[in-house]
């Protein structure tokens, strides 16, 4: 019943999107050929959709059943096939495949969604097959599971009103400073998704603990995960650091992008452990059922810290620098959000040795 309500979900959402995609891509500011190439490309990567959220509700399931090592194997080889068929399509091979550029790169990412849904798919029959029984019957954790992920949804939209406004305004600088934003915003995403892996362990452990009533081995846990987070995000950062133009020139020869780019990096890179500390909380917290708090700290966050910093930014024309303090304290707000209301309900509690 989740995989379907996810799937359908997602189909609605791609049918009422589709045919406003110009106005969308305009609202964000996009004009002229950065316009052009938005709705090229987002004509094809939309029919993905409904397959993401399919890979994420198998991916989620078996989270749920303390097994990562499969869905990390799909997750390779749909990385393989879409790094593979970038090279192939968007640069060509000479007499054999025409290079698309950024088409290509769209159509590498479908075929590398195909393929992970097809094998979680397979995935899911073959390991999980008792989980398949259809029922007309409403299950009776359909409704808590409505709730969770009508707050997780909500706190979403109040992420990607986030993400999308700091596009926005680096859009309305000129397209140098947009690449120089979209170059950081990527690095920022990957070392998040990095850093993740010890938030989704969180979120796995977490469940399990508190579902267990072991609530000082879920503190211990809890410590422990979040430092092998902030660690790695230090560590990250220190490399990052020491080659930003090598970093930059990955997706870029434009000296003039790159210039931008490298002078407001550091700024980027100093917020990585506070970072870790927002992602591996939110992970945790997930894994408690905490959809609700969490929430509400995103929408405290975007409301009540990003977009008054964003504001105070374009009038004091604060450029990328200011775009980006506008994010770091955003990511303050969360981070030091989780991390009170973890101290105040576990922490504390173990002190006193006062359990429920």
């Amino acid at each position: 019943q989740v995989i379907l309500f996810n799937v359908s979900l997602s189909c609605i959402l791609l049918l009422v999107t589709l045919p406003f995609v110009k106005i969308i891509f305009q609202a964000l500011e996009a004009s002229g050929h950065v316009l052009e190439y938005c709705i090229v490309y987002y004509k094809i990567r939309v029919w993905g959709f409904p397959l993401t959220l399919f890979i994420f509700a198998v991916f989620g399931i078996f989270r749920g059943l303390q097994n990562t090592f499969w869905p990390m194997i799909i997750a390779l080889i749909g990385v393989g096939i879409n790094v593979g068929l970038d090279f192939m399509l968007v640069f060509g091979i000479r007499d054999v495949v025409p290079a698309m550029g950024l088409e290509g790169a769209a159509w590498a990412s479908l075929w590398a969604q195909i393929s992970m849904a097809i094998l979680s798919g397979i995935l899911l029959y073959r390991k999980a097959r008792h989980l398949l029984n259809f029922s007309l019957d409403v299950h009776p954790e359909m409704k808590r599971f409505l709730s969770l992920s009508g707050n997780l949804f909500i706190r979403s939209i109040a992420l990607n009103t986030t993400l999308m406004l700091a596009v926005r305004e680096a859009t309305q600088l000129g397209t140098q400073y947009i690449a120089a934003h979209t170059i950081a915003i990527q690095l920022w995403l990957f070392f998040a998704f990095f850093i993740d892996g010890y938030g989704s362990a969180g979120n796995i452990l977490g469940g399990k603990l508190l579902g267990a009533k072991a609530y000082e081995a879920l503190v211990v846990m809890s410590k422990r995960v979040t430092l092998y987070g902030i660690g790695i995000a230090a560590v990250l950062g220190g490399i990052s650091l020491l080659i930003p133009d090598s970093l930059g020139g990955i997706f870029t020869k434009d000296q003039d992008v790159l210039l931008l780019f490298t002078r407001f990096f550091p700024l980027v890179v100093l917020m990585l452990p506070i970072n870790a500390l927002a992602f591996v909380g939110d992970g945790i917290f997930k894994g408690l059922g905490e959809a609700k708090f969490l929430r509400n700290v995103l929408i405290a966050a975007t409301v009540l810290g990003f977009i008054p910093a964003l504001a105070i930014s374009h009038a004091w024309n604060g450029g990328l620098y200011g775009i980006w303090i506008a994010i770091t304290i955003w990511m303050l707000i969360r981070g030091f959000a989780v991390l009170i209301k973890f101290y105040r309900d576990f922490i504390q509690l173990e002190t006193r040795k006062i359990y429920n």
